[in-house]
């Protein structure tokens, strides 16, 4: 096992980023593409490391950001590979070449201004001038990142941040257009989650998916809308390769009347992660269909937003930048862990503050994952009407619900009968909520296809 890095540069976040990338070779000392298999824990000193899945570089890696200057170093750790060495390498940002900061566009409405390194002591003025008007703003330390919501859509305009010590920084930003807005729906009646993975050596590849079959399905199954993952962290999966099956999907969908909800599921709320989450709000098809909103796949852990104090502050953060960068137009589903099912409260996670800034919330109401004994039919409508009360009360707002229901045999656990997805359709309209939306496509089989099929919604 090897490790090299690889300078990013310095983004918007105020941030300098290092690419890390871990490779095996064989005995022989040939190069050896390791996809699945082994554990690898990336350990950074003064430094956040985030594991990157392993299609998005063709190779296990990490990437390391920090907001302070000066030497970097990763030790890489590997287990359930047999007895390999730690592989560690290291870097200094004061060495690094670049422009040390930037300005973008997060969307039409929100423009991040980011500098390197943090400033600790004095504050950072940032002056902007466009549209004939001058602003000035002064950031009190520590500080690395600016978030500039009052921009126009299609207008330019230039930065000049000033920093203790520092010289002047100049950048010039183009806002981009608010694009055209179709008739877009919220997440109502019934629907179905579905991913795919942009790698061709993975069984779940696009190149697996029949677009056709697909639409077919739905239409048989009376579905209104399909949930369709686009993007996991900064990794956007509808790559060049898989953009024509999956626009002719969408395109597929609109002709039968199916609308189709782009889904993230965020890691950071960092500006690379967060333009994912944009970019799936704004994208078209190669023919011009756009997807019918936005959700948000809002979760605790290493695999998500992160845990402890930062990951609760990113779960509230994130949805509230994508408001803001897209406005108040686009629809958003907050995707969140079920309250009532993990026993979770706003001291765990921020629900009121994820239902400000969210059209629809979809609590993931996975009954036969998460609960403890044997399921029956009415207990699934006693856990689904629970799941709903208890979101209610920690929303803190009136807003619509859309619960997550499950299909897909979860954790070890069985898949739920025909009876209860039926029963699960029932009580989430009878309560009430606007729609359901099952997880998930392939985990679902013929009997519980029959089922929604079945009942009218």
């Amino acid at each position: 096992m090897t490790v090299a890095g690889e300078p990013l540069g310095f983004d918007a976040d105020g941030t300098a980023r290092w690419l890390v990338k871990v490779r095996f070779m064989t005995a022989q000392g040939r190069k050896t593409r390791l996809l699945r298999g082994g554990d690898l824990r990336y350990i950074a000193w003064h430094a956040d490391a985030q594991w990157q899945t392993r299609a998005r570089f063709g190779a296990p890696a990490a990437i390391v950001s920090t907001v302070a200057d000066g030497p970097l170093a990763v030790r890489v750790h590997a287990s359930g590979l047999g007895k390999l060495a730690d592989a560690r390498t290291q870097t200094d940002t004061r060495t690094w070449s670049g422009v040390r900061g930037a300005v973008k566009a997060l969307g039409p409405h929100l423009v991040f201004v980011g500098w390197f390194p943090v400033t600790r002591r004095a504050p950072v003025r940032i002056v902007r001038s466009g549209e004939g008007r001058r602003m000035v703003v002064s950031i009190k330390p520590p500080a690395s990142t600016y978030g500039d919501a009052s921009v126009q859509p299609g207008a330019t305009y230039r930065y000049t941040v000033l920093r203790p010590g520092a010289g002047a920084a100049q950048f010039l930003v183009h806002v981009p257009a608010e694009p055209a807005r179709p008739a877009l729906v919220a997440p109502a009646g019934k629907g179905m989650w579905l991913s795919f993975s942009p790698s061709e050596l993975d069984p779940d590849s696009y190149e697996h998916l029949e677009p056709d079959a697909i639409v077919e399905q739905a239409v048989r199954a009376g579905l209104r809308y399909i949930e369709l993952r686009t993007a996991y962290g900064e990794y956007w999966e509808i790559t060049p390769a898989a953009k024509p099956t999956i626009d002719r999907l969408i395109d597929d969908a609109a002709v039968h009347g199916i609308a189709v909800i782009g889904c993230t599921v965020p890691r950071q709320s960092s500006f690379e992660d967060l333009r994912q989450s944009v970019n799936t709000a704004l994208y078209r098809t190669s023919t011009g269909t756009p997807l019918a909103g936005l959700g948000l796949d809002l979760e605790r852990g290493d695999e998500y937003l992160g845990t402890g104090a930062s990951g609760y502050a990113a779960l509230a953060k994130f949805p509230r930048l994508v408001r803001q960068a897209l406005g108040p137009g686009v629809p958003i589903v907050g995707i969140v862990e079920d309250p009532y099912l993990e026993r979770l409260g706003n001291r765990d996670v921020p629900y009121s503050a994820i239902a400000a800034s969210s059209s629809v919330l979809q609590p993931m109401t996975y009954w036969q994952m998460l609960n403890r004994g044997a399921m029956s039919v009415a207990r699934t409508r006693r856990t689904v009407i629970a799941s709903l009360e208890r979101l209610r009360r920690l929303a803190s707002r009136d807003i619509p619900f859309n619960v997550g229901g499950q299909t897909a045999a979860l954790a070890g656990k069985p898949a739920p009968t025909p009876e209860e997805v039926s029963t699960a359709m029932d009580v989430t309209r009878r309560s009430g909520a606007i729609g359901i939306a099952f997880f998930e496509w392939k985990g679902t089989d013929p009997g519980q296809w029959s089922a929604i099929a079945g009942y009218r919604w």
